[in-house]
């Protein structure tokens, strides 16, 4: 069998726009509350970002007090 034949039943079949077309729902604000763990993952990316930058901020402290 001929590579070309294998590729030529393929090539024919294209999917229409209606079947590739995205649904999109309109989904009220109530549908998926928050729950607790969500809300304390909220907080401790929260909290990070801001260590992370203080951890910075504060080694460039201590290596300029050590050099001045």
């Amino acid at each position: 069998m001929d590579v070309a034949e294998d590729f030529a039943g393929v090539a024919v079949v294209q999917a229409s726009l209606v079947d590739t077309a995205e649904i999109r729902r309109d989904v009220s604000v109530h549908a998926n509350p928050m729950t607790f763990a969500d809300r304390a993952e909220s907080g401790v990316q929260l909290l990070s970002r801001w260590a992370g930058i203080l951890a910075f901020v504060g080694a460039v402290a201590a290596i300029a007090y050590l050099i001045f």
